[in-house]
């Protein structure tokens, strides 16, 4: 048996939203700059919620920057 998948992507008409997470105590919090889309998720228990949907029509990703460490300002030359 055979199984096929097929992500989602701008093609289908989908925009892309890269989010910016932060920790505060037990939860990681992603909060997108482009619409009210926030994610919580606790290191803790695992637990997952979506706060608010924001744009549904749009794919989120996100990452978390290490306390001190300004990602924006590496070169990787």
């Amino acid at each position: 048996m055979s199984m096929k998948m097929r992500f989602l992507s701008e093609e289908d008409g989908f925009e892309r939203h890269t989010c910016k997470g932060r920790k505060e105590g037990d939860w990681v919090i992603f909060e997108c700059p482009d619409c009210n889309y926030v994610r919580k998720w606790n290191l803790k228990t695992d637990e997952m919620k979506v706060v608010d949907r924001g744009n549904e029509s749009a794919l989120h990703s996100g990452f978390i920057e290490p306390t001190g460490l300004q990602l924006d300002k590496l070169s990787p030359n």
